[in-house]
Formats: C-alpha cells, sequence, structure tokens
C-alpha cells in the first residue's frame, strides 16, 4: 500500500480563504461597537449576517449572481444619501459605510483583488477605532487582526497562479467544519507554522521599535476630523434630574484612573469635584446659563500650562489623570493646584475662583490631563469682588423669577404650602443653634440621618397625571419617605438651606475610589458616581462642603466628610493595571519619555557589558586555574560535571527525533517526524543538489519508498543509507546503477 500525503483541494483553499475573510470582518466589526456612531443596530446585524455565512456558507453561495449586480448600485445611492443628510459629521456615515461594504464583500463571491480590498477594510475599521478610542482593546484586536491577515494573505498567494489564474466560486457542496478542520489539521506544517510565529513575532518587535523611535512632533490640532463627540453620562452633565446620579452607581466599570505622587498624599477628603448645579425646578438641578457665562474660554497648545490667580506652593508632585470617553465634559478636580497640563491641543472652558473645567466635547476616546501640586480642600473661594457683591444683593432678590447667578443659590420655585413646610422644618432645626453655615449644616444632616436612610431604591416618589398640579418631588419625599439615594439628601439640604436663607448649590463627582495595588495608581469606579451640596459661609466668603447622605462619615468640625477608599488587588486588578501600562506606555508616550527609555537601555546595556565583562574574566582566571592543577579536588568535581553536561546535550541531541516523535504521537500525527522519513528526505535532498539528473534511478526510488512509503525500522533502512552516503562520496554515478 503507497502512502499518500494529504493535500488541500483548490475548493478546500477556497473554503479556508473565505472562513478566515469572515473572522477579520467580525473582528473588525467588533471593534467598531466601540465607537459612538448611532450604528450599533447596522454593526449588530452585519455581525450576526457574517456569523450565518460562516456557518451556512452554502446557503449564502446559492444567492444569483443577479443580486449582487443590483446590490451596488443600491448600495452607492444609499451611501450617498447618507453622506449628503449627515453633512458635516462624516465620520459616522464613514463607519456606516464601511460596515456595509464588509458586509457585501463577505457575502458575494469574491476575486483575489477583492480579497486584498477586504482585508484594507479590515484594517481601516481597526485603525479608525483605535484612533477614536485609544483603548487597550485596540492593542488586543491588532494583534488578533495581523497572524489571521498572514494567513489569508499565505492562502492567496497559495491560489495565485499569475495570468493562468482563472476566477473561481466555491461550492460548499461538502463542506463541514470538522472535515475542514481536520484536512488543515493534517497538512499543517511544523516549519510552516515555526516561519510564521517568527516573522509574526519580527512584525511586533519591527512596529514597536518605530513607535519608539519615531520623533514627536507639536501640532496644533491632532487629527480633529477625527475627534467624534458623543454625550456625557445622565449624572454628569450640565441638568441633572433626580436618579440620574445613582443610575451611574450601577456601572462598575473605571471611569478615571490617576497616577499619584503617593498613596499617602490620598489621606485626605477624597471628593473629586466636576460641576456645580445652581438652578432647581421640578426636581432637576441645572446649571443656569448666568452661572455658566463665568467660565471663560481659552485654547491650550500642548503642554501650554494654566496658571492659577492664586497658585499653591511648589513641591514639584505630579497627579496624572486619565479619563475614559463617555464620562463628562467637567474634569474631576478635588482641589486648588499649581498647574494644569493637556497631552494634547485643548479648547477649555474654566473659572479657577470656582473649580470649574470644561472640555468643548465629550469625546469618546480616553483623554490625559496632568496637575501640578494638588492640594485637597473643603472650601471653595466666592471669587472675585463683584461675584461676592452679587451675593450681597441677592440676599434681598432671591425671589425674582428671572433669577441669575449668584440668586439662583437661594431661589425656590415652589408653591407656598411647599415653602411653608420646609420653614417648619426649619424651625425644629434652627432651634437650640447659633445660625451659624457650620451649626446649621450639622443639625440639618442630622435630622436627615435621624428620619431618612441611604437606598438606591427610594420610598415616598408618587407619579401624578396632572404635571401642573403635582407636588415638588423633593418635598413630597420630606413628606412621605423613609429612605432615598444621593439625589434625594442632597436636594432636600439645598431647599430647606435655600429657604432658611442660606445660599446653597448642588454638586456632582466621585467620592472615595480604589487604590490599584499591582501598579500603584487610584481608580474612580462609575459606582463611585456621588452627589453632595455646597453651602455658602458668608464671614470667609467661601463655599463649605457637606455631605448629608449618610452611611458615609461624620462632618467634621469645618464642614467637610472625610472620605475613604479601598484597596483592590487579585486577578481584577492585575487585569486593569494592563490599561495603566497602555496608557503610560502608548497613549502618553512622547519626546521626553523617548530620551528617559534610551537612556534606560543604554543604562542596562552597559551594566550587561560590565557583567559580563567580569564574569567572563572570572571564566577565563578559573580555567588557568584548572590547566595549573587539574587534579585537585575542586578542579576534578568541576570537570566531571562539564563531562556530565557535554554528555547530556549529547543524549538530547541523538533522541531529538524520538522526542518530537513522542510529541507528534500525543497530538495524532505519527508519520508527520519520523526519524527514517526525516532523515531518507534529507538525503534525497542532498543527492539532488550534488549529482541531480544522475542520481541512480534505484537508489532514488528506495529513498522515496523510505520518506513516503510504509513506516520501516531503522535497521531495514540502514542499508539504504549505506548507498546513499557512498553516493554523497562519489563524484560520478551511473544513473541506471
Amino acid at each position: 500500500m503507497t502512502y499518500r500525503p494529504v493535500k488541500l483541494t483548490t475548493e478546500d483553499l477556497h473554503e479556508v480563504k473565505h472562513l478566515m475573510g469572515g473572522a477579520l470582518t467580525l473582528l473588525s466589526l467588533w471593534s467598531l461597537l466601540s465607537l459612538s456612531v448611532d450604528s450599533v443596530l447596522l454593526i449588530s446585524g452585519a455581525m450576526l449576517a457574517i456569523a450565518y455565512a460562516l456557518v451556512k456558507p452554502a446557503q449564502v453561495s446559492r444567492i444569483p449572481q443577479r443580486v449582487w449586480r443590483f446590490a451596488g448600485p443600491v448600495m452607492v445611492f444609499i451611501i450617498a444619501a447618507d453622506f449628503l443628510l449627515n453633512l458635516p459629521e462624516f465620520i459616522p456615515s464613514l463607519v456606516r459605510m464601511v460596515v456595509l461594504l464588509l458586509i457585501y464583500r463577505n457575502l458575494a463571491p469574491r476575486s483575489q483583488r477583492e480579497d486584498l480590498q477586504l482585508i484594507l477594510l479590515c484594517l481601516f475599521c481597526l485603525v479608525i477605532s483605535g484612533v477614536m478610542t485609544v483603548s487597550l482593546l485596540f492593542a488586543f484586536q491588532i494583534l488578533l487582526f495581523t497572524p489571521i491577515a498572514m494567513a489569508l494573505l499565505f492562502v492567496i498567494c497559495l491560489l495565485d497562479r499569475g495570468e493562468e489564474t482563472e476566477p473561481y466560486k466555491a461550492q460548499w457542496m461538502n463542506f463541514r467544519w470538522s472535515r475542514l478542520a481536520k484536512r488543515v489539521w493534517l497538512v499543517l506544517d511544523l516549519s510552516v507554522l515555526s516561519l510564521g510565529a517568527i516573522l509574526f513575532g519580527f512584525v511586533v518587535m519591527v512596529s514597536s521599535v518605530l513607535f519608539i523611535l519615531t520623533p514627536r512632533f507639536n501640532l496644533d490640532k491632532a487629527i480633529p476630523f477625527l475627534q467624534v463627540e458623543t454625550s456625557a453620562m445622565t449624572g454628569f452633565s450640565e441638568e441633572v434630574a433626580l436618579g440620574d446620579v445613582s443610575s451611574v452607581q450601577n456601572d462598575d466599570s473605571v471611569a478615571v484612573r490617576i497616577d499619584v505622587p503617593s498613596l499617602q498624599s490620598l489621606n485626605q477628603s477624597l471628593y473629586w469635584r466636576m460641576l456645580v448645579l445652581d438652578q432647581y425646578k421640578e426636581g432637576r438641578f441645572s446649571m443656569s446659563d448666568s452661572l455658566s457665562s463665568y467660565l471663560k474660554p481659552r485654547s491650550l497648545r500642548e503642554h501650554n500650562p494654566i496658571l492659577l490667580s492664586r497658585p499653591v506652593p511648589a513641591k514639584g508632585e505630579r497627579w496624572t489623570f486619565y479619563v475614559e470617553g463617555g464620562v463628562s465634559r467637567y474634569l474631576p478636580v478635588s482641589g486648588r493646584f499649581r498647574t494644569m497640563r493637556f497631552q494634547a491641543p485643548q479648547s477649555l472652558d474654566f473659572w479657577d475662583n470656582s473649580r470649574l473645567y470644561r472640555l468643548d466635547q465629550v469625546d469618546q476616546g480616553v483623554f490625559s490631563f496632568q496637575l501640578e501640586d494638588l492640594q485637597f480642600d473643603a472650601r471653595v473661594q466666592v471669587g472675585e469682588f463683584d461675584v461676592w457683591k452679587s451675593f450681597v444683593e441677592a440676599f434681598n432678590d432671591s425671589e425674582s423669577d428671572d433669577a441669575k447667578y449668584p440668586q439662583t443659590t437661594l431661589a425656590l420655585p415652589l408653591k407656598s404650602e411647599e415653602t411653608a413646610y420646609l420653614g417648619e422644618v426649619n424651625e425644629q432645626i434652627l432651634s437650640g443653634i447659633d445660625g451659624s453655615v457650620l451649626s446649621y449644616s450639622e443639625a440639618l444632616t442630622n435630622y436627615l440621618w435621624q428620619r431618612y436612610s441611604y437606598s438606591l431604591s427610594p420610598d415616598g416618589q408618587v407619579l401624578f397625571q396632572n404635571v401642573e398640579s403635582s407636588p415638588d418631588e423633593v418635598v413630597n419625599w420630606l413628606q412621605k419617605g423613609s429612605r432615598g439615594h444621593c439625589e434625594l439628601f442632597a436636594s432636600a439640604f439645598v431647599l430647606l438651606a435655600r429657604e432658611a436663607g442660606f445660599p446653597a448649590r448642588l454638586v456632582v463627582g466621585f467620592a472615595g475610589g480604589t487604590w490599584n495595588s499591582v501598579e500603584d495608581y487610584f481608580m474612580l469606579r462609575n459606582s463611585d458616581a456621588h452627589a453632595w451640596v455646597e453651602i455658602l459661609d458668608r464671614e470667609s466668603k467661601e463655599w463649605v462642603r457637606v455631605d448629608p447622605t449618610p452611611g458615609n462619615a461624620d462632618v467634621s468640625s469645618d464642614g467637610s466628610l472625610i472620605g475613604s477608599f479601598g484597596f483592590e488587588t487579585g486577578w481584577n486588578a492585575w487585569i486593569d493595571s494592563l490599561r495603566i501600562q497602555w496608557y503610560r506606555r502608548v497613549v502618553n508616550f512622547e519626546q521626553q519619555d523617548q530620551v528617559e527609555m534610551a537612556m534606560s537601555i543604554k543604562d542596562m546595556a552597559q551594566a550587561f557589558t560590565e557583567e559580563f565583562s567580569a564574569r567572563a574574566k572570572e571564566v577565563v582566571a578559573e580555567f588557568k586555574a584548572w590547566i595549573a592543577q587539574p587534579f585537585s579536588a575542586g578542579n576534578l568535581l568541576r570537570g566531571l560535571i562539564v563531562v556530565l553536561f557535554v554528555l547530556c546535550l549529547y543524549f538530547l541531541w541523538c533522541s531529538r527525533y524520538w522526542v518530537l516523535r513522542l510529541v507528534f504521537l500525543i497530538f495524532r500525527r505519527s508519520n508527520a517526524l519520523d526519524p527514517v522519513r526525516k532523515q531518507a528526505g534529507q538525503y534525497l535532498r542532498r543527492l539532488n543538489e550534488r549529482h541531480g539528473e544522475t542520481l541512480p534511478v534505484r537508489l532514488e526510488a528506495d529513498l522515496q519508498a523510505l520518506r513516503f512509503g510504509p513506516e520501516v525500522n531503522s535497521e531495514l533502512a540502514k542499508p539504504v543509507f549505506g548507498r546513499a552516503r557512498k553516493a554523497l562520496r562519489s563524484k560520478q554515478l551511473n544513473k541506471a546503477a
């Protein structure tokens, strides 16, 4: 019985080519899901269609060719209309166009040129999603894409016959995943796989070196047309309804990662203040237009710092914030600082006295900024003299229907009976205190804590059909509720404080956080979202932070709430630490990092050279000592160790085929690396190189039988191998021998 090696047919290769193209397409569509372009349904539908084509390719192949001929013009019309209707925003339309092209290229029959187009389309999807999101997931996806694309190109090259290549359409008549996988497994060659792995490693290495060595340039705007705006979380926007902040707490994903100078620098009030909401109406707090007008716009070039009007003392401590996309336009800042810097050019609206910092849009990709000498502070200055003068005027004019900031911090747009109820509550609170801001805040906080408990599922909120006659939600909760979330406690505090004559406003941001012990950085999760209050202290002309939500901590003597944070270790901490490494080493990689990395590589190379040189001198000295006294006890032991080491190497070399054969037996490929077959193949190659057409026919036939015929043990193969060695030593051979 003659042994016939398994070979893939043209049909098999086309099946493999189409299936790998589908895998690349699913990978690229997966990357597009991270973009906020309002095309989730289209992308999800495309993924389902491609997955169905992978499972049932024969069904898709039955689609008539005329369908694809008409599909092209229809797609062109849809794409053109999509672009015209959505200009000047063209990125979402561009993504939808690529998705439609991917569907078409996968389901329709493809030629070699169209296979290459598919690879380029998939690569475009990965690159555009990576540029726009700057996510660690992009690194994982591009590492998956590279070997699949290399394998697909290899199959395309196998099918290429140059000008003789004829169009071929896969029949899919006998296709089964198990059958194709078995045939591909039988033809896999270890040398080809090793070469592919080496090429893949070489591509990764060269890409890393080019990334490190490519000069960094300061551009006025880094790819502005790829900056796609998305929406902020409901709890971190200019208008917050009751329950918006609490809904964010249901998400445990990380929103902000912070590189801090040290763990000790966090032993203070951990409140990360983002935005202030001064205007209240019908259960909603919002930032009034008049307050927003205090935020002055400024365009910042790369690394151009913001210098504050009252900077803190210089200590050289740097805090680097990595904010995930889709969180908010407002930056989480917990106190005063010396300077603020951004990695890329940025447009920023800010009011440094009130510590409000707003970007021009909500980015869907991660962005970073750096604070120098950050100092946690529970109090915020009112601002310039003109602002304080407006506050003084607001004390006597808080009932205006068209209140402007700071009058909005005293306005109470409630019904008379609701205001009267708040007055009754304040009578209980104000009795027995000195009337100062701190004493009132402590008394009001204790009042709320004694009567209400914290819960993400509040009670006492009733839905009313007639909106005009319905009571205020916060007042209704004060009257009928027993448990509530942070917005209800903070809103109730604000309304009661305003009724008592204390200007107050709602603040949203993060409270607490988690320390990652693997890479030593701080994390703010969406579950740390929180709402609290700032009340005005007229004597010091400062806003004082108060957190009336029970269960966190006690109010301190200065009105602040001392926060706490936890520690995260284990597998989850290790996984998340990969992201901070990505942000540190890739996203924020710049010229200074290049210099530092080059210096570290130089120091490592120098240290290695010195250590290697010293070790080499030691070995030479020991060898000379051995030669001088070879029969001493120590030298005999060293010599014995060297001999044993050489014998082990010789044994491993002699048994290499046996070990490899055992490995292939485990994987059920016993014929892949038989020592006799391997040696017969080596003799055939060397004899053909040396003698070519003069190689004896019988010797060639015997070697071919050993190489491809039934399995033969080494004893029976020795005579044939002896003749082969003799033929290699001969200069001339008789072909008929």
